[in-house]
């Protein structure tokens, strides 16, 4: 009888983890950095993160991605933030690929934030044709940023520096292997001003241990946040040389703060555990 028990609890865990939590719409995690204390008084920059939709049939579809969208302009952003791994990380059986970067793509053209809506590409991007992706993207209005930085006014004669950073994995996913694209010299080089605040979108956050000396925040996802993760222990493994703990949420270094999203889709398996779907809002006082 107990056997039987503890068959049918580990039976219902799989069920869910497969058909209930990937499908819950998105979690809304908040955060507050504080890069000038003199700022506290004054209305937050706000900047919503979407990242990891990994677009497919039938787990992230476009109907779905619309839905996404919705809720993060609910949130009211002033600037929005696209992490990357747009493309599926999942193959038949599983999942089936959308026909077109365009298909997941043309949700983005709803998004809407008065600063602009900024954005990267990550390493699952590349694996499928990073070129399209950056296309698609273009064309239903979102910038994208490779190795590039771009000033972006906010209020008054103040303005903040946004940095994306390209691929840091290169050919077939190898940490830090041949073919990788991230320059992150490059995209310093073109912040004219040691003032303002700098904002680095990095889709993988291994980069913040040689970034945090030089930029104030850095926004990253392709953890999943472990996509599985167990009561006591968390994510049991992340694809990243940065330790476990830095699976998902934020973390302050030197003056310098990482916040990582467990992400939209899923990777590998379509599975999340203790770990839904999930949207940043961050308020920067700056």
């Amino acid at each position: 009888m107990v056997i039987a028990l503890i068959i049918l609890f580990v039976v219902l865990l799989g069920i869910y983890a497969v058909f209930v939590e990937p499908w819950l719409p998105p979690k809304i995690t908040r955060h507050k950095v504080v890069v000038s204390p003199d700022a506290l008084g004054q209305k937050p920059l706000r900047v919503v993160v979407l990242t990891d939709l990994h677009a497919c049939w039938p787990w992230m579809r476009p109907e779905r991605i619309k839905r996404i969208v919705e809720r993060a302009n609910s949130l009211e952003p002033d600037l929005i933030t696209l992490l990357g791994d747009f493309h599926t990380a999942m193959h038949p059986p599983f999942a089936k690929p959308l026909a077109a970067a365009a298909d997941w793509a043309q949700p983005m053209e709803r998004l809407k934030a008065p600063l602009g809506v900024f954005g990267v590409l990550g390493n699952h991007d590349w694996l499928e044709g990073g070129e399209e992706a950056r296309e698609a993207l273009e064309a239903f209005g979102v910038t994208v940023l490779e190795n590039k930085a771009q000033r972006v006014s906010t209020r008054g004669n103040s303005h903040v520096w946004i940095i994306g950073l390209d691929d840091q994995y290169g050919e077939a996913c190898q940490l830090h292997g041949k073919g990788r694209r991230d320059d992150l010299e490059v995209a310093l080089s073109q912040v004219e001003d040691d003032t303002a605040p700098r904002i680095l979108l990095a889709h993988e956050p291994d980069i913040f241990l040689k970034a945090k000396k030089s930029v104030d925040l850095t926004l990253s996802g392709h953890t999943h946040g472990g996509q599985v993760r167990l009561p006591f222990i968390g994510a049991l493994t992340i694809p990243s040389r940065l330790d476990r703990k830095y699976a998902k949420g934020a973390f302050e270094e030197n003056g310098s703060t990482l916040i990582v999203s467990s992400g939209l889709g899923c990777s590998g398996l379509p599975i999340r555990f203790m770990c839904p779907p999930e949207l940043l809002l961050i308020e920067i006082y700056a």
